[in-house]
């Protein structure tokens, strides 16, 4: 006996074939999200293109179970007479889901058609201000002046307000700046929780422009600035925040707004924060920041360490004439490289022996930025336990590697070397000649580093250059 199929779910209905069923657009569509009202209008003009609603008998997308719009379901099919050169409405007027749908229709003389029958139904409103956008300049000129006619009366700033999440997303389209214009010049005021509905766009491009229009309209305090500098996700909108917020810093910095600013882990934060201590008079604070870690912070501590009369390179001596000083951050030896004084190598060369790795990393890098640090010297340095020390000594002998002798460079991937040695061993081979690492790398094809294993299995069947 045959099992009888097991029932599907019936698959809930679109707003479109919502529309098309003739429910009203405050119930078929999700009017407070502004991409519901743009998926809508891409979806009608597609179903319309096609010749009909997506579930429509025949059209291949009705599964089991699936709701299928049949001919009955059909309330409203607004369609072009060629013949007659208007719109075959069912009613006349049209209905409000005739409208709508009549509003995103593939064919621009529908949409524009439809224009005139959209005024004086506030539902009809976010497509109103989507055929402001519109594509094809009749529709838009149409659409603007009817959609300048509906925001002006009783609950025209409540109702532009609304649309200005709508708005800022059709502002990104050629045609829909517009738009924007009209929904600010009717909403004068504009309601404090905007900037949350603006923030949660998908789109990157109407983030940034929701955050300038909050900024105009004041609706940012210091407090949601700071935050929004500290946790957005967009490189563009935390500067523009920035920005603003530096702008608000008066003298003396009363409300102590550059303190979050100055400890965010974004360097460009940190350095526009140390940049504006000078104005806010809390110049001396920047003598703090030399060592930082971004060489970008570094440089505006020690611009402003000169506009407040102080010496930044007396301070990094002082904390790098110590070899074995206990806690000294890599900052300060990077800031003394970066002060090329004359005796700058004298003091960094010592702190090559520096106990703490990440020390001697910065200090050999900082004789590599003088160019005072030998070839012998760098070998030396790729027996550090330290990884960094190991990779900054590789990065400045890769461009010596042939002047170094290959017994040596052979030794550095012996199977007892620590791994990070292996590894800057094996990209030393790799700016050597293909014959050495064919020697070297013989027999290494079952090593138990996956790397060289890799590497020694590719020279292998690597083929040599020409003679």
């Amino acid at each position: 006996m045959r099992k009888p199929p097991h029932p599907s779910p019936t698959r809930p209905l679109a707003p479109h074939e919502r529309l098309v069923r003739g429910n009203p657009p405050a119930t078929a569509v999700d009017t407070a999200d502004p991409e519901a009202w743009i998926d809508h209008d891409r979806r009608v003009r597609a179903t319309t293109a096609r010749g009909g609603a997506s579930t429509s008998p025949g059209s291949g997308t009705e599964g089991p179970g699936a709701e299928v719009l049949g001919p009955g379901d059909r309330a409203f099919d607004p369609q072009w007479d060629e013949g007659a050169r208007d719109v075959t409405w069912t009613d006349f007027p049209p209905t409000e889901p005739e409208t709508a749908l009549a509003l995103c229709h593939h064919r621009w003389r529908v949409r524009e058609a439809a224009v005139p029958f959209a005024a004086g139904r506030p539902a009809l409103l976010p497509l109103l201000l989507l055929r402001c956008a519109d594509g094809r300049a009749p529709v838009r000129e149409r659409a603007r002046r009817t959609f300048g006619v509906a925001l002006d009366g009783p609950g025209a700033a409540e109702r532009a307000a609304a649309l200005v999440p709508l708005a800022v997303q059709l502002a990104l389209r050629p045609h829909g700046g517009p738009g924007l214009a009209l929904v600010l010049a009717a909403a004068p005021a504009l309601p404090s929780s905007l900037p949350a509905r603006l923030l949660a766009s998908p789109r990157p491009r109407a983030r940034l422009l929701g955050v300038g229009l909050c900024l105009h309209r004041g609706l940012l305090p210091p407090a949601r600035l700071t935050e929004l500098i500290l946790t957005a996700e967009d490189p563009a909108v935390r500067r523009l925040c920035t920005d603003a917020l530096l702008a608000r810093v008066s003298a003396g910095d009363p409300h102590r707004l550059l303190d979050p600013l100055l400890i965010a882990s974004s360097a460009a934060t940190r350095s526009s924060a140390v940049t504006a201590l000078h104005r806010a008079g809390r110049g001396p604070e920047a003598l703090g920041h030399l060592a930082d870690p971004s060489a970008r912070v570094r440089t505006a501590a020690r611009l402003v360490a000169r506009l407040e009369g102080a010496d930044p390179w007396a301070s990094y001596r002082e904390r790098c004439a110590d070899p074995v000083a206990p806690a000294l951050p890599p900052g300060a030896v990077f800031g003394l490289a970066e002060s090329r004084a004359p005796d700058a190598a004298g003091l960094l060369r010592p702190l090559t022996r520096h106990p703490e790795g990440r020390v001697r990393a910065a200090a050999l890098a900082g004789l590599r930025m003088l160019d005072a640090v030998s070839i012998d010297e760098l070998m030396a340095a790729m027996d550090d336990p330290h990884p960094p020390v190991v990779r900054t000594a590789r990065k400045a002998l890769t461009p010596y590697v042939l002047l170094v002798p290959e017994e040596w460079l052979a030794a550095l991937v012996n199977p007892a070397r620590p791994t990070h040695v292996r590894r800057a061993g094996l990209r030393l081979l790799g700016a050597h000649s293909l014959g050495l690492r064919k020697r070297v790398l013989a027999g290494m094809e079952e090593d138990q580093d996956a790397e060289v294993a890799h590497e020694a299995q590719r020279a292998r069947y690597e083929p040599l250059p020409p003679a």
